[in-house]
């Protein structure tokens, strides 16, 4: 995968949004973990703890910049892995890397890909106005964030989304398609569920049915 900077500026990212359907560009090279993802580590001496409490045994001090696989996240923790050593660190030390895989196959595939990518983020912040996988996004800035890293450019706005890509029904909704309810949106990652930027109070999150209110339209972006 591409190289960064050892320092991570937090607040340089910019994410230009451009107002209409999406559009496709050329398709990111595959940089998916092995069963996991990877991150890096932002904060000087980051502690690498045995379990997830503050006061567990410390297995390795890691320097900013250090490469890591990340394999869940569980309130303020992230499981992670680094030369062979598996541990916790408090999630807000760990960037996770936003570059996408390649979207490959059949639209469902496709869709899958895109679903799985959005689930890296879960356990990060609800910002209302953020469009920062990492560092906290609202309802629209998590959907058109995590299209961007796929080279799709978005509508800003949840009521905007609703014109994004093309329309199918409710029992047609696959993987990767977006759930428009009323002020507010959520990709749909199968088997009745969703991810969406839910609230301050619970940020970015898994929820187990789709139709929890009253869905406007249901919008394909891949194909």
């Amino acid at each position: 995968m591409k190289s960064r900077l050892k320092k991570i500026t937090i607040f340089s990212l910019v994410f230009l949004f451009i107002f209409g359907t999406a559009i496709t560009t050329t398709p990111k090279q595959q940089v998916k973990a092995d069963d996991g993802y990877n991150g890096k580590i932002f904060r000087h001496w980051c502690k690498l703890r045995a379990s997830r409490s503050k006061r567990s045994k410390v297995l390795k001090r890691l320097e900013i910049g250090t490469p890591v696989t990340v394999y869940s996240t569980s309130g303020q923790w992230r499981k992670v892995s680094v030369n062979g050593k598996t541990g916790y660190v408090l999630k807000k030390y760990v960037y996770i890397d936003t570059d996408a895989p390649a979207l490959e196959g059949t639209t469902y595939d496709k869709g899958q890909t895109v679903a799985q990518f959005a689930q890296r983020f879960v356990g990060n912040s609800y910002v209302w106005g953020g469009t920062d996988l990492n560092r906290g996004a609202d309802c629209s800035g998590f959907i058109g964030s995590v299209y961007r890293s796929f080279g799709y450019n978005l509508p800003r706005t949840s009521s905007e989304l609703r014109r994004a890509g093309r329309k199918v029904s409710y029992n047609e909704k696959q993987p990767g398609d977006i759930i428009c309810y009323n002020g507010h949106v959520a990709m749909y990652i199968g088997n009745g569920k969703i991810v969406h930027a839910s609230n301050r109070r619970t940020g970015i999150k898994i929820s187990p049915r789709a139709n929890y209110r009253r869905i406007v339209c249901v919008r394909r972006v891949v194909e």
